[in-house]
């Protein structure tokens, strides 16, 4: 696998029949991705997110962040090429993929134009002529080898009705992903807010949550979501995962601190209501009891379970369902 990225990796940057390599250190804040801006790393974190994305596939690909397009400052935000040629990604977005395949990322505080739509193509263009992607005979890289995706966070309703006026054809295949028909190569736009009747597989969608976390107005449900899965990351992806997180949890500082002081309040008086249980425990086993319960209520609120059987079912002891369903009624948390 090669990939060329902004933390501990090396960066390698094609400019021209030239190529520097340089080492740049591991990103502290996601506020500091610009000393004399202070901008958040939007972009920063969509490269990591979607090599979080397709990290099943990382032996096989390569991932270009900021490829330049000229000796000028003119950059692909991500380039996702095919090592072998005849991969098959199988992943609601990565399905789409041929050879080379140019992404486009756009913020939350982005907008997606018509400007947008044709300067990616335009890009398109360039980097099949950019001498690092030329054979040794000079030849481009075949158009027929190439697709577009563009990458947003919201529907983007007056692009995608300026391009049905100019006679584009647009078709949502894959929920929240719509492919354009009428361009000169293959475009889908993706957008990556989270939809409650999304129609992907379990897989897929354990997969596009760092895409989806990459928003100023997260969820409760998608945070928790995310936070599970940065859990299940080994340490060589999870600093991938560690700048998603502090984008996170920059642009939704008051709203994640809200359900942290509300999580803490919802333990505490989960231990009054059950003090007497803990009581009855040993001192030793105490802890590990009140853990246990613990588990049982973030269960019971993540699968809506209401009832002790149903608890029961999933491995826990007749007691504990039955202390966890009794104290989450008295919370009001379910009916």
């Amino acid at each position: 696998m090669r990939y060329n990225n902004k933390q501990n990796d090396k960066l390698n940057i094609s400019n021209g029949d030239t190529t520097q390599t340089t080492e740049i250190g591991v990103a502290t804040s996601a506020a500091s991705s610009d000393d004399t801006t202070g901008r958040i790393q939007w972009h920063t974190g969509f490269v990591h997110a979607m090599r979080l994305y397709l990290k099943d596939y990382e032996d096989d690909i390569e991932f270009n962040e900021e490829f330049q397009l000229t000796r000028k400052p003119l950059s692909i935000d991500l380039t996702v090429v095919k090592k072998p040629d005849d991969l098959v990604i199988d992943n609601n977005i990565g399905r789409f993929f041929r050879k080379h395949n140019i992404l486009e990322y756009k913020s939350p505080k982005d907008e997606l134009n018509l400007e947008t739509f044709y300067k990616v193509q335009a890009y398109a263009l360039l980097y099949m002529i950019s001498p690092a992607n030329c054979d040794a005979y000079g030849a481009p890289v075949c158009e027929n080898d190439m697709t577009i995706s563009i990458v947003r966070a919201a529907y983007p309703r007056e692009l995608m009705k300026e391009l049905k006026e100019l006679g584009y054809t647009i078709r949502e295949n894959i929920r929240n992903i719509y492919h354009v028909d009428g361009a000169q190569f293959p475009i889908q736009i993706v957008i990556t807010k989270p939809s409650s009747d999304a129609e992907s597989s379990g897989k897929d969608e354990k997969d596009i949550i760092w895409l989806n976390a990459l928003t100023t107005d997260i969820s409760k449900d998608t945070y928790n979501d995310f936070l599970n899965n940065v859990n299940e990351l080994d340490s060589r992806h999870s600093m991938f995962a560690e700048t998603i997180f502090a984008i996170v949890s920059d642009v939704n500082e008051e709203k994640i601190e809200t359900w942290k002081e509300a999580h803490s309040m919802m333990n505490d008086a989960m231990k009054r209501i059950m003090a007497k249980e803990l009581k009855e425990s040993k001192d030793e086993g105490r802890s590990e009891g009140q853990d246990l319960l613990t588990e049982a209520m973030l269960t019971a609120q993540k699968e809506n379970i209401s009832d002790p059987a149903k608890l029961e079912e999933l491995g826990y002891d007749k007691n504990t369902s039955v202390c966890t369903i009794t104290a989450l009624k008295k919370l009001g948390i379910i009916s």
